[in-house]
């Protein structure tokens, strides 16, 4: 269950983050503070996915396992709640409730479609690089973003 307390320390830390990548993005353009962001959420998520199949001993995880994992780390890291709502061998499907990222960037001002680019580059790029850690063959995408901060996101792993 999603921690109050870890999802306010998650909000503050990305509005952190997020004040930092306008001011860069501010010198160097917005496009290249958004790549160098997608490079450093790639590199957390390949060290991560790593560090959490070695820390589990896992040799080959498959759909289910790997959506367990997924949605432990963002629960536990980021006080996110998420709900499996379709599950298959070849994909699970999450509703992701409240999301600290999404509420900092709008907190600073930053409008739906510029939050859903900044995701599509860093968080979620950062889950797909975690979950390939554990299966090559796994992925993880964004099916749909959420409309508003009280609104949710439907994201899956799946094979393929």
């Amino acid at each position: 269950m999603a921690s109050t307390e870890t999802f306010r320390g998650a909000q503050n830390a990305f509005t952190f983050l997020y004040a930092y990548l306008n001011t860069v993005g501010q010198e160097i353009g917005m496009e290249r503070a958004i790549a160098l962001d997608t490079t450093m959420c790639e590199h957390m998520g390949t060290h991560q996915g790593r560090a959490i199949k070695a820390q589990a001993g896992l040799d080959q995880v498959d759909v289910a396992l790997a959506s367990s994992l997924a949605a432990r780390s963002i629960d536990e890291a980021l006080g996110i709640s998420s709900e499996v709502i379709e599950e298959s061998a070849q994909r699970v499907v999450l509703k992701v409730g409240r999301c600290p990222i999404y509420e900092a960037a709008q907190a600073l001002g930053m409008d739906g479609a510029t939050i859903e680019a900044i995701c599509r580059a860093s968080a979620l790029r950062y889950m797909d690089t975690m979950v390939k850690q554990w299966n090559p063959n796994l992925g993880y995408r964004l099916k749909q973003f959420r409309p508003s901060a009280d609104g949710h996101c439907i994201e899956e792993v799946m094979l393929g």
